[in-house]
């Protein structure tokens, strides 16, 4: 019988887990069992630290920083907790994602969104498994603007989302993508402000973080649950704002990298 990675450790993480859904109960937000399994594990000696940051990289450079719901025993174990109606493959992904920036030895996810608190172990076999990146030109919408530049955008994105994983905040990918985009010589422009003006009138300046690719197309990374027909019409205006026909959407927020096309009326 194959003997499971810290199985000394993850008897008693179980047990803690099981005791703070017993005591709260289900869909307190996700700060309290945090607290509440960090009080948990240390009265039963077992070292833990709760938000502990890690740098994320891409292509060697910095792209932001991830933090650990509980890091236990110097990197044994990584705890995730989850608020959901079950654990799902996107979960089970985030770990992965994040096996890979920490290098622990094993992830469990619990969960302490439904009746009885779900558990779920991965060990971390990311770290022996080099897979490369394959990628074959796509074919695109009929009647879309920069068809080949397009691909290359959509295989920069791809290679993002393969090489991080699902599961960080938006900016890591963006950052990401913009490295992605250095090293595939494609020209761009971050621009982070955009000014907001009516009849003639300048408004003020707003916020914006997109990516202008060789001043044809308009990338905007995100990292939501899913991407709304109100993003889509915000992108569009931006389109406008900046004299562009073609605008791509990319999410990186799930198992599989979400890519949606947007156009000027004009195009």
């Amino acid at each position: 019988m194959t003997k499971l990675i810290h199985e000394e450790l993850t008897y008693p993480i179980r047990g803690v887990l099981f005791d703070v859904h017993n005591r709260l109960g289900p869909m307190l937000p996700e700060e309290f069992y945090q607290a509440a399994v960090a009080v948990g594990l240390e009265s039963k000696g077992i070292r833990c630290e709760t938000e502990k940051g890690f740098e994320v990289t891409y292509r060697r450079q910095r792209v932001g920083l991830y933090y650990a719901d509980v890091w236990i025993e110097g990197g044994k174990i990584i705890l995730e907790l989850k608020v959901a109606p079950k654990i799902l493959p996107l979960h089970q992904a985030q770990a992965i994602s994040y096996l890979k920036v920490t290098e622990a030895d094993l992830a469990i996810v619990g969960n302490f969104g439904t009746e009885s608190v779900e558990t779920e172990r991965l060990p971390n076999f990311v770290r022996d498994k080099a897979v490369p990146f394959e990628w074959e030109t796509r074919p695109v919408t009929t009647g879309i603007p920069y068809p080949d530049l397009t691909n290359r955008l959509l295989e920069v994105c791809h290679r993002v989302h393969f090489e991080l994983g699902p599961g960080f905040l938006h900016q890591i990918y963006r950052r990401a993508t913009m490295v992605e985009l250095q090293h595939q010589d494609l020209p761009y422009r971050y621009i982070k402000q955009l000014p907001i003006t009516y009849q003639g009138h300048h408004l003020g300046m707003q916020a914006v973080r997109l990516i202008a690719v060789t001043d044809k197309i308009l990338l905007a990374t995100v990292a939501v649950r899913q991407i709304d027909d109100v993003m889509k019409a915000q992108l569009k205006a931006r389109l406008k704002q900046v004299g562009l026909q073609l605008g791509l959407l990319a999410n990186f927020n799930d198992t599989a990298l979400d890519v949606v096309t947007v156009q000027t009326a004009n195009s």
